[in-house]
């Protein structure tokens, strides 16, 4: 009798997963969705102070300054040959 209750016991736990995710599944995918679009809506909002309007400032930054590499690669003379 030990097969055919690990066999019942099998089919319980595999009917009752596929009732949880037919019931749970689509409250967390809206909830997922919804969260997405909340962050895709703050990272959309500008971040800038709150100054007032017609007041323009322009900061000066540093740019990384890129030396330009002194070695670009080998290079290789070629022939065409005809065939």
């Amino acid at each position: 009798m030990g097969f055919g209750k690990t066999i019942f016991i099998i089919l319980i736990v595999y009917y009752s997963i596929r009732f949880i995710t037919r019931v749970l599944l689509p409250f967390l995918v809206k909830f997922l969705f919804k969260r997405m679009g909340r962050k895709m809506q703050n990272s959309q909002r500008p971040q800038a102070p709150h100054q007032k309007e017609g007041h323009v400032s322009v900061e000066k930054g540093t740019a990384p300054k890129s030396k330009p590499s002194s070695v670009v690669g080998e290079y290789v003379d070629f022939e065409e040959v005809d065939e």
